[in-house]
């Protein structure tokens, strides 16, 4: 059996993270589901709108829609269509009758007799109307394939008269926490919740397999059964540059494996491999708990966002922030893209603070408020100087 050492780490950066991902994962299947079972999945097709919104002018207001007249008296009428110097009653949101030309305030109509009301001026064409398809044209595209549906997109979809939609299947993603320690509980496996919780606000369905002893042979017996059931597997530990990297042994020793990537220029989080097996994707992420939630971020993430047709990326930015104080990185990682958790220290200027501590640090990420992405290069950050914080799916919500 080969060693872990035969194996070096070849470190690519983000961007051939992001190519080498697209190019070797596929969408999966498509399936068609009623809108309000939609939401959180990925579109298969653009969504057109078969039609305006609104359909007809509406009245934006309650009140008296009114035809064209010639004089401040109009006679009130019940019916669809409107004459010469003729208003009918019309609530807020109704379409109003063929030949109106304005709508006036209820507030605004004095009423003369039971039969004709006044009004106060002359009005400007379609005052107080909703023009049809204002709001949504005919043959607009609304959604794009690869877009996530929201409650929004569900609600407007029903409006529009869409009953089924067409959305890429979920993904099927096995967590599986590497370690003996966690076996023969002298320490218990904490890192699957948060993962699996990321993973699905990415619209996955994740599960989380028992805890599996540092062992070839186990590790290899779990995976055999394991790649019919699921489209893709993380292993949590278990990848290291020492004697204990077991799960890139086990990968190799599978029938019809491949490694795609090994180690990425990214710190923490640099020994995240990506693994193939019979065409699933095979995830090891480093066990260290930053490290853990960066691989996630920048690797597993995306390519759960790929099966569903979407765009491999899952970090958002939330905005740019002020550096409070000086950072300064003597570590010897500056050529790879460096993740620093920051802490908000006032809301009201939008300050951050970009700590630096051990990749196990746990409380970091629970005071933080998002995290910035220092460049191959960059060493240091000014005080006072504007930054780009980012966040990622399910991290903090």
């Amino acid at each position: 059996m080969r060693t872990s050492t035969s194996y070096m780490f070849k470190y690519i950066n983000l961007d051939d993270v992001t190519s080498t991902i697209s190019n070797v994962v596929r969408p999966l299947g498509i399936e068609m589901v009623k809108p309000k079972d939609a939401i959180g999945r990925f579109l298969a097709e653009d969504i057109v709108a078969p039609k305006d919104i609104p359909e007809r002018d509406i009245s934006h207001v309650d009140g008296y829609a009114i035809a064209e007249c010639d004089k401040n008296i109009l006679k009130i009428v019940s019916k669809d269509t409107l004459n010469h110097c003729e208003a009918t009653y019309v609530r807020t949101g109704e379409f109003i009758a063929d030949g109106a030309v304005a709508v006036v305030p209820v507030e605004s109509v004095r009423f003369v007799d039971e039969d004709h009301i006044a009004i106060p001026r002359r009005y400007e064409r379609f005052h107080e109307v909703i023009r049809r398809g204002t709001d949504i044209r005919e043959g607009e595209v609304l959604c794009r394939r690869g877009d996530v549906v929201t409650p929004l997109t569900a609600r407007v979809l029903v409006e529009l008269g869409i009953n089924v939609v067409r959305v890429y299947r979920k993904p099927k993603i096995l967590i599986v926490p590497t370690g003996t320690e966690f076996v023969t509980g002298l320490k218990r496996e904490s890192s699957s919740i948060l993962i699996k919780h990321m993973c699905e606000a990415v619209g996955a369905e994740a599960y989380v397999s028992d805890p599996v002893e540092d062992s070839v042979e186990t590790l290899k017996a779990y995976m055999e059964s394991w790649l019919s059931s699921y489209d893709l597997i993380a292993t949590v530990g278990g990848a290291s540059l020492g004697d204990r990297d077991v799960v890139l042994r086990t990968i190799t020793e599978l029938h019809d494996s491949s490694i795609l990537f090994r180690g990425v220029a990214i710190q923490p989080g640099r020994v995240t491999t990506l693994a193939s097996v019979r065409g699933k994707p095979i995830v090891l992420l480093p066990g260290l708990f930053q490290s853990t939630i960066v691989g996630t971020v920048f690797i597993l993430q995306p390519l759960l966002k790929v099966m569903q047709g979407s765009a491999p990326r899952a970090h958002n930015l939330l905005g740019y922030y002020k550096n409070v104080s000086e950072y300064r990185y003597l570590g010897r990682f500056a050529s790879f893209t460096r993740i620093r958790f920051v802490e908000l220290v006032n809301e009201e200027t939008l300050e951050v603070k970009i700590m630096e501590t051990p990749s196990s640090n746990q409380a970091t990420v629970l005071r933080s408020h998002g995290f910035v992405m220092l460049p191959p290069g960059v060493t240091s950050v000014p005080q006072g100087e504007y930054m780009k914080v980012y966040s990622a799916p399910g991290l903090s919500s």
